[in-house]
């Protein structure tokens, strides 16, 4: 990736940082989505490849635009569905190149122990969320989406694991990014600590920054793969 490339990252985060401290949590937002369109701008202009991932990168754009509404119940139950929704476009893109990973019953037992201690730390979380226990919905989809920040984050952890490349290393911390963006979220947002909404600013574009990183790899390696089918 081009210097380019790199001094805009370091501009969006510089630009947020300094919209999140001198503006209010709501005004701020509007840096958030400019940040995420500038990012999905560049994708769709030089990377696009491939309609299953053109897809999970719409839903992020379009989940952090909805984000400037979140104060509106409907629209907070649309940010989940949508992002719910982007990370498992992003499972069922890897999902190909993983169909013949086996499990085994070790590998199942501790799978099942992650997942009842998640579930244990999203009932700790949800207790924090006004009102949690009467919008039933709102409740679903937000134990939904800490089950499926969790399926994503192993997807990418297999990939990786499989295969020990550039780009399963990228998906890891892209999926990371992803998830604490949204932990982050939910401390500044509902814990009152001011403090994370920077940390979710600066993950959440280095997280879409490298999503496009990982455009260029993708597309760099099928294009590789072509050239040795032609051959």
């Amino acid at each position: 990736m081009k210097y380019w490339f790199g001094l805009l990252v370091l501009f969006m985060i510089a630009t947020n940082v300094l919209a999140i401290y001198y503006l209010d949590p709501i005004t701020d937002r509007w840096f958030r989505i400019l940040a995420t369109g500038v990012f999905f701008l560049v994708y769709l202009l030089k990377y696009k490849k491939g309609s299953r991932f053109l897809v999970a990168f719409s839903l992020l754009t379009l989940c952090d635009g909805l984000l400037i509404f979140y104060e509106d119940s409907i629209v907070r139950n649309i940010i989940y569905v949508v992002r719910i929704s982007a990370y498992l476009a992003i499972i069922n893109f890897l999902y190909p190149y993983l169909s013949r990973l086996r499990l085994n019953l070790v590998t199942f037992i501790i799978a099942a122990i992650i997942i009842v201690l998640d579930l244990y730390m999203l009932h700790d979380m949800a207790i924090y969320i006004p009102g949690y226990r009467e919008d039933i919905i709102f409740t679903i989809l937000f134990y939904t989406m800490g089950l499926v920040s969790l399926a994503l984050v192993a997807t990418c952890i297999s990939y990786l694991n499989r295969y020990a490349d550039v780009k399963g290393f990228l998906l890891v911390v892209i999926s990371i990014c992803l998830v604490l963006s949204d932990l982050t979220f939910y401390n500044a947002y509902y814990l009152d600590f001011d403090v994370f909404y920077y940390a979710d600013r600066i993950v959440n574009i280095i997280g879409l920054a490298l999503l496009v990183v990982f455009a260029k790899k993708w597309i760099k390696h099928q294009k590789v793969n072509e050239s040795v089918a032609e051959i």
